[in-house]
């Protein structure tokens, strides 16, 4: 019985042009008006990392533990961008006449226990070339001490040295911290809300006081909890697909980085799909107008929107420091939050905070919403 009203209440949803048209459509006709408006602001934000065309020249006749850093420096991790795409040379000439013609920024000359570094000038890149080799004499000098006074300690400090490696090359470089990336976030937590409408259309069939076809539901011996549960779960579906459609959109058509995982980016808007489901439930188990089911989920969408950035980028930083803890119940800047510091500082504990907020305001909605329903009685039908 679940499943068939499941397919029953997506049926329904699918067929709503109204709803497909502002969860579908809208968001990808607003994704697009945003990246014609300043998508090369973002591409171009002097303040985001490129990666870095660095040469290499290595005089010693094997591999060096230095070269293999390098290489390591070259993979990408965790969704952000590489911190070297490194170019190696036969000679010092080679690699001079490359950094010449601008085929490198730069080039490090390995030889013998010596590494040196070559730039044309000074700057954010030449500041990270030479950080990279200080950065590895410091460690090599304290695994060469360790081994020489406490050579059963080695194999920790080989460890300390790789994870150092991971840390530098997940969380400091290759975030794309743009203000003008916000806007796309505040997008996706638009559009998730939006399946607020998905939330209040479903109860408008089923409530007695709403619709005829309410009535109707009232009066059979289907299970009102089964039904609000199978609806719930087609609106989700609805509304994650919706979503996943605008994060691919954004990333792999208009070509703009969120930068994080995809995966992770429409793990995240799923939960904020729920979000936005369940607010939509508890609205419909409040309202009985009819005709409000749809202006008060409109107003609650947009309201949200507003205070989370998508009007103006800058106003979320302003309630944060004047009232934060209108940023800790609005449900847009929790996603919008969520998906910034995962982008810009990785899984940290602010992280896991929104979503364990969102988490609770889920099952807050749902548990309130159905106290609501079941004892919601009727004089006569």
């Amino acid at each position: 019985m679940f499943g068939r009203i499941f397919v029953y209440k997506f049926k329904e949803i699918i067929r709503n042009r109204y709803m497909v048209g502002w969860n579908f459509l809208f968001p990808i006709v607003l994704a697009t008006v945003f990246y014609m408006g300043f998508g090369n602001l973002i591409k171009d934000d002097p303040d985001n990392f490129h990666t870095i065309e660095a040469g290499y020249v290595n005089t010693n006749q094997e591999e060096s533990n230095f070269e293999k850093v390098l290489e390591e420096l070259e993979e990408e991790t965790d969704g952000n961008v590489a911190i070297l795409s490194l170019k190696k040379y036969d000679s010092r000439q080679a690699a001079m006449d490359a950094m010449n013609s601008d085929e490198v920024f730069g080039f490090y000359v390995e030889d013998g226990d010596e590494i040196e570094t070559i730039v044309p000038k000074n700057g954010y890149h030449a500041t990270i070339m030479n950080q990279i080799v200080r950065e590895y004499d410091n460690k090599k000098n304290v695994v060469e001490t360790i081994a020489k006074d406490h050579p059963e300690k080695i194999q920790a400090a080989m460890d300390m040295v790789t994870d150092n490696i991971t840390i530098m090359k997940e969380h400091d470089f290759g975030n794309n911290t743009s203000p003008y990336v916000q806007y796309f976030f505040a997008l996706i937590a638009m559009s998730s809300l939006f399946s607020s409408w998905i939330s209040t259309a479903i109860l408008e069939g089923i409530c007695a006081n709403m619709t005829e076809r309410g009535k109707r539901f009232e009066c059979s011996p289907t299970s009102k909890l089964m039904t609000i549960l199978a609806g719930i779960c087609a609106a989700m579906v609805m509304q994650s697909v919706s979503n996943a459609v605008v994060v691919i959109y954004v990333q792999e058509i208009l070509k703009i980085s969120l930068g994080a995982p995809l995966w992770n980016i429409i793990l995240i808007t799923t939960l904020g799909s729920a979000v936005g489901v369940s607010s939509g439930v508890l609205i419909g188990s409040l309202i009985k107008n009819e005709k409000l089911l749809i202006v008060v989920p409109l107003c609650f969408t947009m309201t949200c929107s507003f205070f989370s950035g998508l009007m103006w980028h800058q106003i979320r930083q302003y309630i944060e420091s004047r009232v934060p803890i209108f940023n800790r119940i609005n449900p847009a800047s929790l996603l919008v939050d969520c998906l910034y510091t995962r982008a810009t500082y990785g899984k940290t504990s602010m992280y896991y905070q929104d979503i364990i907020t969102m988490s609770c305001m889920v099952i807050g909605c749902l548990i309130i919403s159905a106290f609501l329903l079941r004892r919601r009685k009727y004089v006569s039908l």
